[in-house]
């Protein structure tokens, strides 16, 4: 089951990604709020509508890994700031899609600019792009995991 790995040793490892991903989203939620007026919470549903399209509430909260309920609060506030509006959804009335406003999504493009370029500040220097995508393919074996040990703990 832990494939030659002694459970004890992965304290360490949990701890360096947790405080790596608190470093990293302070960081970056302070500087979108300095440059942009745009927090993280609100970058993060709004690159996910970017790049699915119009979407639901729930494909939101799926890409992000946060309850359906966060997430149309979450919505609701960028909607009110006016960068994104929802409309009807035309195959489930039950539904709305959401989706960027002209607003929304220039001032998404901004601040991906400023993300990757901080990024690169704070990655670059330990990562090579061949590190990087070894890192990113080890991750998603670890996200795709996660739920299946919860879900064999449970029963």
């Amino acid at each position: 089951m832990s494939k030659g790995i002694e459970t004890g040793s992965l304290y360490p490892l949990f701890s360096e990604l947790t405080r790596l991903e608190t470093e990293l989203w302070d960081g970056l939620d302070s500087l979108l709020r300095k440059e942009h007026g745009l927090p993280m919470s609100r970058f993060e549903p709004m690159a996910v509508i970017d790049r699915l399209g119009a979407c639901r509430v729930l494909d939101v909260a799926t890409a992000l890994a946060i309850s359906v309920g966060g997430t149309s609060k979450l919505i609701d506030r960028i909607e009110k700031s006016g960068y994104c509006r929802r409309r009807n959804n035309p195959d489930d009335r039950r539904s709305s899609l959401i989706e960027l406003t002209t607003e929304g999504g220039t001032i998404l493009e901004r601040a991906r600019k400023t993300v990757d370029a901080e990024l690169e500040l704070r990655f670059a220097p330990a990562l090579s792009q061949q590190s990087a995508e070894e890192l990113m393919e080890l991750l998603r074996r670890l996200r795709h995991v996660s739920p299946m040990a919860a879900a064999e703990r449970s029963s």
